[in-house]
C-alpha cells in the first residue's frame, strides 16, 4: 500500500511542477477562473496536494494546449515517439517554423527542453519576438543568457 500511495504522491508532485511551469508569470486566480475552479483548489494542484479528476484534467490540458501524457510526466521523461523524431528532424532541416505562434513555440520548446533542437527553435524565433518574449522562451527551453541572435545561438550548438 505504501508503494501505491508513494506513486500517487509522485504523480501529484509531477503535475504540480508542470503546472507551476505552465503558470509561471500568469495570474493564478485568472487561470483558476478560466478553468472554472476555485483558486484554492487550483493551488492544491500546483503544490502537489491533490490531483484533478479526468474531466478537469482534460480542461486543464485544453487550456494550456498540452497533452495529458506531457502534463503528468517529468519534463525529462517525455517519450521518444515517431512523431517526436520526425518533428525534431523537420526543425533541424528548417521545414518546421513555429516562430509566428508563441503558444506552439512554447509547447515545442517544452517538448525539446535543453536540447539542440530547442536551440534551433530559438534561432528561428530570435528575430520574430521581442526581447521579453525571447527571454521567456530561452528560460522555457532550459537555457540562460542566450543572445537574441540566430547565428550566435546556432554557433553554440556546433
Amino acid at each position: 500500500m505504501l508503494k501505491r500511495n508513494q506513486n500517487q504522491q509522485e504523480l501529484r508532485d509531477v503535475l504540480g511542477a508542470n503546472l507551476r511551469r505552465l503558470t509561471k508569470g500568469l495570474n493564478v486566480t485568472q487561470v483558476a477562473r478560466d478553468l472554472d475552479i476555485h483558486r484554492t483548489q487550483f493551488n492544491r494542484y500546483l503544490h502537489g496536494e491533490s490531483f484533478p479528476g479526468p474531466a478537469l484534467l482534460a480542461r486543464i490540458c485544453r487550456h494550456f494546449k498540452v497533452d495529458a501524457n506531457i502534463l503528468i510526466r517529468p519534463i525529462d521523461e517525455t517519450p521518444e515517439t515517431p512523431e517526436r523524431i520526425a518533428l525534431r528532424h523537420a526543425i533541424k532541416e528548417g521545414r518546421f517554423d513555429c516562430a509566428g505562434d508563441l503558444t506552439l513555440t512554447l509547447t515545442t520548446l517544452r517538448a525539446f527542453r535543453s536540447t539542440e533542437t530547442a536551440r534551433f527553435i530559438l534561432a528561428q524565433c530570435a528575430g520574430a519576438v521581442n526581447g521579453c518574449e525571447f527571454d521567456l522562451l530561452v528560460e522555457e527551453a532550459g537555457f540562460s543568457d542566450l543572445p537574441q541572435n540566430p547565428v550566435l545561438i546556432l554557433e553554440a550548438t556546433l
